[in-house]
């Protein structure tokens, strides 16, 4: 083993003591820039590795045993045992709203990445240090072992691949935001967020990533403000709750419960709004996430101390609603501002052997619907619907939504058919309406086209007014059907599937 290192090192962390440690086992030292000032302010014995810009090609001479290598400074450069080299973070970089496009190239970091992927690819003789949380141990192996095994120098190999891969993968992500969305080659990095109590089950190990480099725009941007730690579950009924609650310019709460909305309600106030997406369904309710679109205060957060609710998210609370929702054992709050939602948003969906992508489903229209009916919606009838198809939208398919006033009352989902999902829903109203009575015209949504035994099973439950995609072989029949029941009927001309 030649005792010979080479550090070149942006995040300086533990650098110091790393150093001092391989100069106490004789190691001679050789570091570049700032890594080589740092040693020398230390005290630390080790020679200057001067180089121009990009590339410090005498480095990547020595490291790959081509000689003779010599620095600009006229240093030679023996083969290096151990090479210490981190990169400029540049997803921190590229991540923050004020960086521009033009400024990237001035942070990439081409000669620590040629330094690394040089080590790396030599690994069998080279010891590769891509992270400070490997000083200690590589200090302690060369002490009492004399070296590393073949193996743990193949897993440290494998480490400064993988920060090589991540590096490259979040400029090309940040590149291609404005660029071909469905590529041939789709890169994808990935940061820890944060590790998760558990995922769907207990059983389960999980972990919150985001898109390396990405500007926070969604719930890795989220002030955790009180509440235990968060399993996968949260974080699902969390997207769906506050991605519905975004979709309104006036007040609501939306209740959300393993990712499908269970009650939602636009009102006067957000504690009004709570009420009312409450009274929806209560049983659905118990251990959901609720969500608004404005600043919760003290009233708001007393009903919700008060309600079986794990998680709420908001813009903002008041110092007092804040006391309240941290008085609550168990209750996590989140605060959170609305999403900046880019065109080149996607979908990912796991299956064997690989991954599918989509483009996000963020349209609510695609043009203004139409009405197919002789009788238009009633203004009230209207702002049901809208309410209705809003909720449908985050509803697992076949899904249909039930709307009064303003409120949703009964969410039906996940159905084989849209059949069984409209007798759902008919079902869950009889027994809501014989509790409550009617707060005005019930009107249906359905994420999908409607055949006619659908919507028949729908108007004999009291269904006044109907939202649907349309585009099916008995949209005629159906408009005629809703024309001899004096109904409305709107095609929205797009559906919203969601599995």
């Amino acid at each position: 083993m030649d005792k010979t290192a080479y550090l070149s090192v942006y995040d300086k962390t533990g650098t110091e003591e790393f150093a001092r440690g391989l100069s106490e086992l004789g190691f001679e030292i050789y570091a570049s820039g700032s890594t080589y000032k740092l040693l020398k302010e230390a005290g630390i014995e080790a020679e200057e590795v001067r180089y121009s810009p990009p590339v410090p090609y005498a480095v990547l001479k020595a490291i790959s045993g081509r000689f003779p290598a010599v620095s600009e400074n006229g240093v030679e450069l023996p083969g290096f045992y151990v090479v210490a080299a981190n990169l400029y973070p540049i997803a921190n970089i590229i991540g923050q709203e004020e960086f521009a496009l033009e400024e990237l190239s001035n942070y990439l970091d081409q000669a620590n990445s040629a330094v690394l992927r040089a080590a790396a690819r030599d690994f069998g003789s080279v010891i590769t240090i891509s992270s400070p949380v490997d000083y200690g141990p590589v200090l302690r192996a060369i002490k009492e072992d004399g070296g590393l095994e073949p193996e743990i120098k193949k897993q440290l190999a494998a480490k400064a691949w993988q920060c090589l891969a991540a590096y490259d993968a979040t400029v090309a992500q940040y590149l291609s935001e404005t660029g071909n969305l469905l590529g041939d080659e789709v890169v994808i990095s990935l940061k820890k967020v944060t590790d998760l109590e558990y995922g769907e089950n207990r059983h389960q190990r999980a972990a919150f990533y985001a898109l390396s480099g990405a500007r926070p725009r969604g719930l890795n941007a989220a002030k955790i403000l009180c509440g235990r730690e968060f399993n996968l579950n949260h974080y699902l009924d969390l997207d769906t709750a506050f991605e519905l609650a975004m979709e309104f310019t006036e007040p609501v709460c939306a209740i959300v419960k393993h990712a499908r909305p269970a009650g939602l309600c636009a009102a006067a106030t957000p504690a009004d709004c709570l009420r009312g997406a409450l009274k929806a369904d209560p049983p659905g309710a118990v251990g959901g996430t609720a969500a608004f679109n404005r600043q919760v205060e003290a009233e708001t957060a007393g009903l919700l101390k008060e309600a079986f609710i794990e998680s709420v998210v908001a813009p903002g609370y008041s110092p007092e609603a804040l006391r309240i929702l941290r008085s609550k054992e168990g209750l996590r709050a989140l605060e959170l501002g609305a999403p900046v939602l880019s065109p080149y948003e996607v979908e990912m969906h796991s299956v064997a052997g690989g991954l599918l992508i989509e483009s996000k489903d963020n349209r609510l229209f695609s043009a203004e619907p139409s009405c197919v009916t002789r009788r238009k919606p009633s203004d009230a009838e209207m702002r049901s619907l809208l309410l209705a198809w809003k909720a449908v939208k985050y509803a697992k398919t076949y899904a249909v939504a039930l709307a009064e006033g303003n409120s949703v009352a009964v969410v039906s989902a996940a159905e084989s058919s849209t059949y069984d999902a409209v007798r759902g829903a008919v079902w869950k109203m009889r027994e809501k309406r014989s509790i409550l009575p009617g707060a005005g015209p019930l009107v249906m949504a359905a994420d999908a086209a409607l055949p006619l035994k659908t919507l028949q099973a729908a108007l004999a439950g009291g269904v006044t007014a109907v939202i649907q995609p349309g585009g099916w072989q008995d949209d005629a029949d159906c408009a005629a059907l809703c024309d001899s029941r004096n109904a409305a009927m709107l095609m929205a001309g797009i559906r919203h599937f969601r599995h």
